[in-house]
């Protein structure tokens, strides 16, 4: 009788059995090791959220604001989040993502901070600041003129009225269909330099009755001015290097009896 073998195959069992054990055993431990850590973040009171702050909000409802955060469009917050709930510090972000900010237009940005020690969520806003008004003039006389604030983005983000004075700029564009909120005021190959010529007219202090943009193949745009000539721009190229040389202009004694003054060309100013 071949007493070895059978010794062999017995203890190879064995070992099989106890590494099944082991393994469940280790499954369990595992398991009530995640359902205690899931416990401690859920229901530990340093994790709970006793107060929701809003600051920096003047025209956006504090209660706005929150419900943003909370109707999570993105779907960011995926099963955990869901677990938490709003409750619990972990499931705030620490920002707004960008494409959630355009569900509420005159928001720039909300950043979130926690204080674990208060169990206050703090929602910091910064809101857009108005930078001028773009009115899109219909061509045809059976459609509204629409209106709007832009700030220092050229972003279109809140209805307005149109307005007559020069303490507020205002733009009539003739040449394109309203692009609604959250659109920059012209296209991106443009919007950056028509802000430049903005920029430029607010630092020579000049009175601006209108900026006319009246036809935008035409890559330029038309500035009244309260105190004589109208000032052209072109919507090619920055308009920052015509700063020191308009403010020479204004300077002069004649400058109320121009004509115009035309900033159209690269490098070089023309007026009469």
């Amino acid at each position: 009788m071949q007493i070895a073998p059978y010794v062999s195959e017995r203890h190879r069992r064995r070992r099989k059995v106890q590494r099944y054990l082991f393994a469940t055993i280790g499954v369990f431990a595992l398991y009530f090791i995640f359902l205690g850590v899931a416990w401690f973040f859920m229901r530990a009171p340093i994790f709970r959220v006793q107060h929701v702050v809003v600051t920096g909000n003047a025209t956006v409802q504090s209660a706005d604001v929150t419900a943003l955060l909370q109707a999570d469009p993105s779907g960011r917050l995926g099963f955990l989040g869901s677990v938490f709930g709003w409750g619990n510090m972990f499931t705030w972000p620490d920002k707004v993502p960008a494409q959630n900010l355009k569900f509420i237009p005159q928001l720039a940005a909300v950043a979130v901070s926690k204080d674990y020690f208060s169990h206050t969520i703090t929602l910091n806003v910064t809101e857009r600041v108005p930078y001028g008004i773009w009115c899109f003039v219909p061509s045809s006389d059976n459609a509204n003129e629409q209106c709007y604030w832009f700030d220092s983005n050229g972003i279109l983000f809140e209805r307005s009225l149109s307005t007559q004075g020069n303490l507020i700029y205002m733009v009539n564009d003739r040449s394109q269909s309203p692009r609604g909120l959250n659109g920059t005021v012209l296209p991106a190959q443009f919007n950056g330099n028509f802000l430049t010529v903005m920029d430029v007219l607010r630092q020579t202090g000049l009175g601006i009755g209108e900026i006319d943009l009246k036809d935008l193949s035409l890559e330029e745009v038309d500035v009244a001015t309260t105190e004589g000539p109208r000032i052209e721009f072109s919507l090619r190229f920055p308009a920052t290097d015509y700063l020191s040389v308009l403010k020479n202009i204004i300077g002069q004694s004649g400058f109320g009896k121009l004509q115009y003054v035309d900033c159209r060309t690269e490098d070089r100013v023309f007026y009469k």
